[in-house]
């Protein structure tokens, strides 16, 4: 995939160790969930460090970017140039990814489209729903404790 703005043309390689490297950078456990997290977050600097990682110069296949942040200023002129938002960029990434089959599965583009515009994407449900039950569960204790607490003080007097 290739983005061109400001005179700079950079390609966007996807390999694996590249998918393995950015996953730990950014501390997930699956590259599908960490990018549709970040696209759903729309989270620049996950965007930024994402390119940084498969970003190289399209003739020597050099690394372009000293570091993540200099990836917002292409950003910036990219985004300028070819009348594009943030959104539009992650979705663009996301086909290119998703040819490449870098996904878990190849998605067709009725799936990948759902994909895109689920607002759940990259979240963690059983997760969230452990979380979710343990704060109810502790409510809930909490609650019959006092009520017991209760009716031992009035027994008591």
């Amino acid at each position: 995939m290739e983005l061109k703005a400001n005179k700079k043309i950079i390609e966007l390689v996807f390999t694996t160790r590249k998918i393995v490297n950015i996953t730990k950078l950014l501390g997930e456990k699956n590259f599908e969930d960490l990018y549709f997290k970040a696209m759903n977050e729309s989270n620049i600097d996950a965007l930024s460090k994402i390119i940084y990682v498969f970003a190289e110069d399209i003739e020597n296949g050099a690394k372009l970017f000293k570091s993540s942040e200099e990836v917002y200023d292409f950003l910036d002129d990219y985004k300028k140039e070819n009348n594009k938002s943030y959104d539009d960029i992650f979705k663009e990434m996301a086909k290119a990814i998703n040819e490449e089959g870098f996904f878990k599965t190849k998605m067709n583009e009725e799936e990948l489209n759902q994909k895109i515009s689920n607002p759940f994407s990259g979240i963690d449900i059983n997760n969230l729903m452990k979380q979710s039950t343990e704060k109810a569960m502790t409510k809930i204790v909490e609650k019959e404790a006092i009520s017991q607490a209760g009716s031992q003080a009035k027994s008591q007097a």
